[in-house]
C-alpha cells in the first residue's frame, strides 16, 4: 500500500465519525497532502487548506509547541485543527529525530469540518489514532519530507537580501492604547469589574480581556501573571487576527460567522468568543474546572460585556472618537 494510500485510510477513519464533512491533511504553507470526503469542487480543498493554514499559523505564533488543537464553532458547522505533532512519550518520534526532523513537525495539520451537533469526544479520539497512524506511515514509508518553507543559511539570506532594498531595522517600543480613543474610563471600569468578577468564579483564570476592532485591548485583568502589559497588548492584537481570519475562513467555507474559537494547549485553554465588533479572550489553566463548565458559565458575562459597549456605543459622543488610522497616517507624514 502506498503513503497516499495509507494517509487516505486514515482520514477515512475520521470522514466515519457521524457528523464529519471532510478531513484533509494539509502543509503549514497551505498544500493540501491528502483529503476523505465529499467536495463540491477542486478548489474547495485549496480553499480549505490556505485558509485553514492561517488560522494555524497564528495559533502557532501564540502558543508555539504548547498547541495540541484549534475547534472553531458556528452556528452551521464547526471546523477542527490538529497538528501532527510529536511528544518524546512516542517511540516513533525517536526514529523521526534520528532522520532529522527536529522541528516537532509542526508543518503539517489536519483540517476536519462538521456539522455544529457532532460529538466532539468521538471526534478527538479518533484523531489522535489517526495522527498517530498517519505518522507512522510517515517515518516507517522511508520517504524523506521536509517543511514546504526553504530555509537558508547565511550566506544564502545575505545573497537573497542584498537583491533587495532593505532598511536598516530600528528598535521603537512605543505603542497607543485604542481605548484612550474609543470609550470613556467610566466604561473601561465597569468592563474591568466584570472581568474580575469573572475571575472569582473560574479559579483557574490566568488572564482576560476585552478586545476592541482592529486588535486593542479595551480592558483586562490578569492573577497571578508574569505577563509584561506589552505582552498583553501584543498577544491581543494576534488574537484578534486568529478570530478575523478563522471568521472570513468560515464564511468562505460555510458562508456563516463564528461564535467562538477553542485552543487547547498543553496545560492550558484559551477561549476566544465575539463581541460585537470586538472579542473576548480567556487564559485558563487546566485544573479543578471541566471544561462543559465553563462553557455554561461564560455565556452569563459575555452578556454583561456586550450590555456594556452597547450602551457605550449609544451614549457616548462619537464625535469624540478618532480615525486612528488617519491620525497614525498624519503623524508619520509630518
Amino acid at each position: 500500500m502506498s503513503l497516499n494510500e495509507q494517509v487516505k485510510n486514515s482520514l477515512s477513519k475520521i470522514k466515519q465519525v457521524k457528523g464529519v464533512e471532510n478531513a484533509v491533511l494539509t502543509q503549514r504553507d497551505g498544500n493540501p497532502i491528502q483529503s476523505a470526503g465529499v467536495w463540491l469542487s477542486k478548489e474547495e480543498v485549496f480553499n480549505l487548506s490556505s485558509a485553514t493554514s492561517a488560522i494555524y499559523n497564528l495559533g502557532l505564533h501564540l502558543h508555539s509547541t504548547k498547541l495540541k488543537y484549534i475547534l472553531i464553532e458556528g452556528k452551521s458547522a464547526k471546523i477542527l485543527l490538529a497538528p501532527l505533532k510529536n511528544s518524546m512519550d512516542d517511540p516513533i518520534d525517536r526514529i523521526m529525530i534520528k532522520q532529522g526532523i527536529k522541528n516537532k513537525n509542526e508543518e503539517f495539520f489536519i483540517a476536519i469540518t462538521t456539522f455544529p451537533n457532532v460529538n466532539l469526544g468521538g471526534i478527538f479520539l479518533q484523531t489522535r489514532e489517526s495522527l498517530r497512524d498517519i505518522k507512522r506511515s510517515l517515518v516507517l514509508s522511508g520517504e524523506s519530507f521536509k517543511p514546504p518553507l526553504r530555509k537558508y543559511n547565511n550566506e544564502q539570506l545575505s545573497e537573497l537580501l542584498e537583491s533587495f532594498s532593505v532598511k536598516e531595522e530600528t528598535k521603537d517600543n512605543n505603542y497607543l492604547k485604542l481605548n484612550s480613543f474609543s470609550f470613556s474610563n467610566d466604561t473601561v471600569q465597569k468592563l474591568e469589574n466584570i472581568l474580575r468578577k469573572l475571575s472569582l468564579n473560574i479559579i483557574d483564570l490566568t488572564r482576560t480581556s476585552v478586545t476592541t476592532s482592529g486588535g486593542f485591548i479595551v480592558a483586562s485583568y490578569s492573577k497571578g501573571s508574569d505577563y509584561s502589559e506589552l505582552e498583553f497588548e501584543r498577544e491581543s492584537a494576534v488574537t484578534y487576527s486568529l478570530f478575523s481570519t478563522a471568521n472570513r475562513c468560515a464564511w468562505l467555507l460555510k458562508k456563516m460567522n463564528i461564535n467562538s474559537i477553542l485552543l487547547e494547549c498543553e496545560s492550558y485553554f484559551q477561549f476566544i468568543s465575539e463581541l460585537g465588533d470586538g472579542i473576548f479572550s480567556l487564559s485558563v489553566n487546566k485544573g479543578k474546572q471541566k471544561l462543559g463548565l465553563l462553557r455554561l458559565l461564560l455565556p452569563r458575562y459575555l452578556k454583561l460585556l456586550k450590555k456594556v459597549i452597547e450602551n457605550a456605543k449609544s451614549l457616548e459622543n462619537p464625535v469624540k472618537t478618532f480615525n486612528l488610522s488617519q491620525m497614525i497616517g498624519e503623524l508619520c507624514l509630518k
